[in-house]
């Protein structure tokens, strides 16, 4: 495979995966390694053997974990150029599976990248005319004596098997050699320490699937209905695989950056969001959400960018909701009240200060309806936008007093 593939394939995986801008040019230096990051931490490159470097860019800063992939990438992209161009277009789009399988199961890898296949494979397919939904639960420290189907492969030669395992808190579970043991209910009993420190930004829905990742060496792979792939490993939603690309979710790391030039905001006003946003993005509910920053609320009040009759407390929906508080809100309250049309507005404290709110934009504004509104609010404080197909997008006022992007989520 030529060295202009190579680069093309890297850009077409990572970008989207890593959320990043990407070059490519000569090397600057000698690597040691095809793949990992530089200072200051937002910078990642991966090394094309005997030829050019794709160099990512991106606001948000790269984690220990995210740069735990590009070595494996980098590996596996080498792989490539020594293939037939027959062969190596192929396989090139799978170079992406084989470094996150890596990644995520080192010396059980074949376990894990078994696994993910499967469920790619189940999500172009049907039982009894509905699409499959499954859940995988991988046990990499596990060898059972006993399993109820030597592997995956086996147990899809069963008509049956896609109503195994297919609810909110049953999986199907996988020993380190791929054996499919039985099946595992995790709703009942109280979630472990660990799986309640990373509850908050795990997926509403599968908080307790994703909880039972939290302890030892286990992944959990859930496919969802409307065919996305889902991963959660240390109880944390790692990367969603939609649209044909793979989306890493750093929610961690989104914690700990400013969302708005010179403003704070609370650690559990930012969870509160990014969780609500992450519900949004995998129910596929479009979704508005501004948090105006803390010395410009009376500037928003007097802006007339939100018509009086939508502003909390007044209003026939704030009569609806006992708190007012987003953060006191359930998960579930908290994504109703953000898939009604228009914008969901609260203060730095987290208090509501309008739902369903229509936004009054510029005359000219870019982009669709919801672009242009979430971009107005920026210019308070910080805004997230969720489109339908699932992407999310914060924005933030930048040193100039104009909104800037500041992150893009899965």
């Amino acid at each position: 495979m030529k060295d202009e593939d190579l680069v093309k394939l890297a850009v077409r995986d990572l970008e989207p995966l890593l959320a990043a801008k990407a070059s490519w040019g000569d090397p600057t230096k000698a690597r040691r390694k095809r793949g990992g990051r530089d200072a200051p931490g937002n910078k990642m490159w991966i090394s094309i053997p005997d030829g050019p470097e794709v160099t990512l860019v991106r606001t948000l800063p790269v984690t220990a974990w995210e740069a735990s992939l590009l070595e494996p990438y980098g590996d596996a992209l080498c792989e490539l150029s020594d293939l037939k161009d027959s062969i190596a277009r192929t396989a090139a789009d799978e170079v992406a599976l084989r470094a996150i399988a890596y990644q995520l199961g080192v010396t059980e890898a074949a376990a894990v990248e078994s696994a993910i296949r499967f469920l790619l494979k189940a999500a172009v397919s049907t039982y009894e005319g509905q699409p499959i939904h499954l859940n995988l639960l991988l046990d990499l420290d596990l060898v059972a004596e006993r399993s109820g189907a030597s592997s995956l492969q086996e147990l899809g030669q069963y008509s049956w098997y896609p109503v195994l395992g297919n609810s909110l808190e049953t999986g199907l579970l996988v020993d380190k050699r791929g054996a499919v043991v039985r099946v595992l209910d995790v709703g009942s009993g109280p979630m472990g320490a660990k799986a309640l420190q990373t509850a908050d930004l795990r997926p509403s829905a599968l908080r307790r699937l994703g909880g039972w990742s939290a302890t030892g060496h286990r992944i959990v792979l859930s496919l969802t209905r409307t065919h996305e792939l889902l991963i959660h490993q240390q109880g944390m939603l790692r990367y969603i695989y939609r649209a044909a690309r793979w989306r890493s979710l750093p929610l961690d790391n989104a914690l700990k950056i400013g969302w708005a030039n010179g403003s704070s905001l609370s650690r559990d006003v930012k969870k509160a969001a990014l969780a609500s946003m992450t519900d949004a993005s995998i129910g596929h509910h479009g979704a508005c959400l501004a948090i105006v920053a803390k010395g410009q609320k009376q500037r928003f009040l007097s802006s007339d960018t939100v018509q009086s009759g939508d502003m909390w407390p007044e209003g026939e929906r704030a009569a609806l909701f006992a708190e007012h508080s987003f953060t006191a809100l359930t998960r579930r309250q908290r994504l109703e009240l953000l898939s009604m049309d228009g914008a969901t507005i609260l203060d730095h404290h987290g208090q509501i200060l309008a739902a369903g709110a229509i936004i009054q934009v510029p005359a000219g504004s870019p982009g669709g309806g919801r672009s242009a509104a979430t971009l107005a609010l920026a210019r308070f404080g910080s805004a997230f936008k969720v489109s339908q197909d699932g992407p999310i997008s914060l924005y933030g006022i930048g040193e100039a007093g104009e909104p800037t992007a500041r992150m893009t989520l899965a």
